[in-house]
């Protein structure tokens, strides 16, 4: 007897998702969780160029006025003046 392999796409909402995920066995479940860690560990994940350009911008504006962001040590200072 072989074992045929077949897709269906069925819209689920992620309510959905998550009672079906419920009332799988502890072994499936920790199979799924294996499938969702190695999704997660992708070596690319593609950046909108509109994202890379709002960091551009955020950099140019940083480094053309220096003088009105603190460092680190007078952040941790302020906080440390205030308890």
């Amino acid at each position: 007897m072989s074992i045929q392999h077949f897709q269906i796409n069925i819209p689920l909402s992620f309510k959905q998702v998550v009672d079906i995920v419920k009332q799988l066995s502890p072994s499936e479940k920790e199979q799924l969780s294996e499938v969702l860690r190695n999704e997660q560990n992708v070596d690319y994940i593609a950046i909108p160029e509109e994202h890379k350009q709002i960091v551009r911008d955020r950099i140019k504006k940083y480094d053309n006025s220096l003088d009105s962001y603190l460092s680190w040590d007078d952040i941790e200072g302020k906080i440390s003046a205030r308890k």
